[in-house]
């Protein structure tokens, strides 16, 4: 909350001078910083959750067993891109795995530098 301190001061200076220079009645510029205030107390609950630390491991560690989706079908000496949650990464099979058809269920093993190294979620069946 403390960081709606400095818009509640823009807000009721602006309010002062707009009573002092022109038509605007005290009552109402009262009323409208009121509003203001109810507005910054209806909208904290939502605001508050970016502004909270998050406790999950997040970066490289964050990654290391996350699944998604292949995007493309992924070859050992092609690069594809893999949906992991919301967001499209660049990926790469892992040392040893086999290739995987676009639409498979991937497993994140490591990261190196931005590109994920994948292999099979679960186990493919046989064709």
């Amino acid at each position: 909350m403390l960081l709606q301190i400095p818009g509640l001061f823009i807000v009721g200076v602006s309010l002062v001078l707009l009573v002092r220079w022109t038509s605007l009645s005290e009552p109402l510029a009262w009323g409208l910083f009121g509003l203001w205030v109810l507005k910054d107390a209806a909208f904290y609950p939502i605001l508050r959750i970016g502004y909270e630390t998050h406790t999950g491991s997040g970066g490289v560690d964050g990654m290391l067993g996350a699944t998604g989706v292949a995007q493309e079908a992924l070859a050992p000496d092609a690069p594809g891109t893999v949906h992991i949650g919301p967001e499209r990464w660049t990926a790469r099979l892992a040392a040893g795995a086999a290739p995987l058809p676009a639409g498979a269920r991937v497993r994140v093993v490591a990261v190196h530098n931005l590109t994920l190294l994948v292999e099979a979620a679960e186990p493919q069946a046989p064709f």
